[in-house]
């Protein structure tokens, strides 16, 4: 069929990507006046609210409640016959999900907005057009929004062994008798919590010495004597070999350092080591876009792609992999593609200085800024305040006594340099830490603040020097 050219009904900015970075660049150029096309190949809103973060939360949700029912002896409420209805679980997920994305709600928006959206794969044919089906689109400017990929790691019979992506785990109609996971990482971690909860074996993998290896060291640990208490075996410093299908199950060879290797076989195999920039197939090579050795593309602190007329925004830019980070760079780079496009040269400057960030374990560990090793390595002059969790009165009410907060405090200006907290709400309370780093509010200010009583905040008056 031949393209139809439409280059007479041109955009100021067209966006390719309908998840949070793109949705949120197609309305940040729209409200900077620029007329906007938004080019979408998968179900709008992404893959947070479809198939990543809100169905693993939603799943989550559902298994905590299980294992929090099978417990309640110790607040005096006696269950009988508790159970778990994994297609009902699945259902209320799937429920969740269209609340969200569902109805076309988003395309509504869209409509109202005055976005006009393209359903379809996006490909460059130059540096000022897109096609997208049977037509071609042109632009004064382009944000990339297209997300990640999972990366499928080069192992002997990975291709052919019907391996799972976090995709296909929050898809199930029913649990697994055995799962192996490929990636300690947040990803790897929050499913190995979901199926251990739900009373499924797992084992994880990961090159790494430990869990979570970017998160800090102790909390990290913590974590990881939990997940080993509810059953998870741990196998770090390891390497997959060699994976093999065999009927319903999967052999899985591995080696732990320089020691012999060994199989197991488990029914299933989740791979969450990691994803890569989904531009595949956007054709830029057709494009000035300079990419590195590693796949990415280069750009500035304006998320511009180096030598082009080309924005990014989101997991694309491979920056920091959260929906919100994505919907701040979306802002930024649709606000920056619209300026392009009406021939200004100044933009914004993307800041990452301050991104709270939650993984959903239990109980959940929260951080906000640098790590010790981070502050370590830039010979930084601090000091280190704790408080455990579990003697704050809310901790004893709701029997969630686990955790722990550190704060690193610069000790020449007293700013906070980075939090750090395991412990039952950890995703609200770092909250409070990230706005005195981003206000620049000193730490014996905020720590003189009166705080709620009975609350998890309490941990922040409460720290002492370590």
């Amino acid at each position: 069929m031949a393209v139809k050219r439409a280059r007479k009904v041109a955009y100021d900015v067209i966006v390719i990507g309908g998840g949070s970075a793109g949705l949120s660049a197609a309305f940040s150029a729209r409200q900077a006046g620029a007329k906007v096309a938004l080019i979408a190949a998968g179900k709008i809103g992404g893959d947070c609210p479809n198939y990543a973060c809100v169905p693993t939360k939603s799943m989550l949700a559902a298994a905590l409640l299980y294992d929090e029912m099978r417990h309640a002896a110790k607040f005096g409420i006696h269950a009988k016959q508790i159970s778990l209805d994994i297609p009902a679980m699945m259902a209320r997920k799937d429920g969740v999900v269209n609340a969200m994305t569902g109805h076309r709600r988003i395309e509504k928006i869209l409509e109202n907005e005055g976005v006009t959206l393209f359903r379809g794969e996006a490909s460059f044919v130059d540096d000022e057009s897109v096609k997208v089906g049977t037509n071609l689109l042109s632009a004064r400017s382009f944000v990339i929004a297209t997300g990640s990929v999972p990366r499928i790691p080069t192992i002997a019979g990975i291709e052919d062994a019907d391996v799972w992506t976090p995709r296909e785990a929050t898809s199930i109609r029913g649990l697994p008798e055995s799962i192996a996971i490929l990636g300690a990482g947040p990803v790897g971690c929050e499913f190995a919590t979901f199926f251990s909860l739900c009373g499924v074996p797992v084992v994880m993998f990961d090159i790494a010495n430990r869990l979570l290896p970017r998160e800090d060291e102790e909390l990290g640990a913590l974590i990881q004597k939990t997940l080993l208490h509810r059953g998870v075996t741990f196998h770090g410093n390891t390497r997959l070999l060699g994976v093999t299908k065999q009927k319903h199950r999967i052999r899985v060879t591995y080696q732990t350092g320089d020691a012999t290797r060994k199989t197991m076989t488990v029914q299933n195999l989740l791979i969450a080591s990691g994803r890569v920039p989904n531009v595949a197939s956007l054709g830029l090579k057709n494009t000035k876009a300079k990419i590195d050795a590693h796949g990415n593309l280069i750009f500035d602190a304006s998320l511009r792609v180096k030598g082009s007329s080309l924005f990014l925004a989101g997991d694309v830019s491979m920056l920091m992999p959260y929906t919100h980070t994505a919907h701040y760079e979306g802002v930024l780079a649709g606000e920056n593609a619209a300026q392009l496009a009406k021939g200004k040269k100044v933009f914004q400057k993307i800041d990452l200085t301050v991104v709270p960030r939650v993984t959903f374990v239990t109980p959940e560990l929260a951080s906000v800024g640098a790590s010790v090793d981070e502050l370590q390595k830039i010979k930084a002059s601090f000091a280190i305040w704790k408080f455990p969790v579990g003697a704050l009165g809310r901790a004893v009410i709701e029997g969630e006594r686990q955790g722990l907060l550190k704060v690193f405090v610069e000790k020449s200006s007293d700013r906070i340099l980075g939090a750090h907290m395991l412990g039952y709400r950890a995703g609200e309370v770092i909250h409070e830490l990230a706005l005195a780093m981003f206000a620049d509010v000193s730490f014996t200010k905020v720590q003189a603040m009166i705080h709620a009583y009975p609350t998890m905040s309490e941990a922040i008056p409460g720290l002492i020097p370590s």
